[in-house]
């Protein structure tokens, strides 16, 4: 059975300076940043999520704020390639087995769970499901900002599920 997708979420890429990142997607680009926490997989760098457009983003691993990365690095390297997934991670694993991938995972990513793998080209890709699903009237950009608030109100290190489902239970519909 073939591992069903819901486009793509966001690439994640490697950046040289926290505020030089954040000046030119923000104040360059326009783009909202609606997520900034410590990188979940290396404490020492910050994880920040710049929507692009409605449910697309753009995530940047970067050193903590004024501490730039001097000398020669993978500019602009990519770290992975995160996929909405439709359907189950369970699914989504056995299918991955059955095709003789190696995946890591499943990783729990406070609000959402994730696998790993790598492609033929050695792109690591990323399956991503929330652990509360978005409602579809919701934009994602807004759920992840409001979330983020009640993260850094409760001095949280990362947001978790239990701030989606407060903000998701605040939430009400236009009519």
């Amino acid at each position: 059975m073939a591992i069903k997708t819901g486009g793509i979420n966001h690439p994640a890429l490697f950046g040289l300076s926290y505020d030089k990142t954040v000046d030119f997607y923000t104040r360059v680009l326009g783009m909202r940043l609606v997520l900034e926490q410590p990188n979940l997989d290396d404490p020492t760098s910050i994880h920040l999520f710049f929507e692009t457009g409605p449910g697309q983003f753009i995530a940047y691993f970067v050193p903590k704020p004024d501490n730039e990365i001097q000398g020669r690095v993978q500019t602009g390297a990519l770290n992975h390639i995160a996929l909405n997934l439709q359907g189950s991670l369970d699914e989504a694993m056995q299918t991955l087995d059955a095709e003789g991938i190696v995946y890591s995972g499943p990783v729990d990513r406070g609000y959402e769970r994730s696998i790993y793998f790598r492609d033929p080209n050695g792109v690591t890709v990323e399956l991503m499901i929330w652990l509360t699903p978005k409602p579809d009237e919701i934009d994602e950009g807004d759920l992840i900002l409001a979330a983020q608030a009640r993260r850094l109100a409760r001095g949280a290190y990362a947001i978790e599920d239990e701030d989606v489902k407060a903000v998701l239970a605040d939430f009400q519909p236009s009519a």
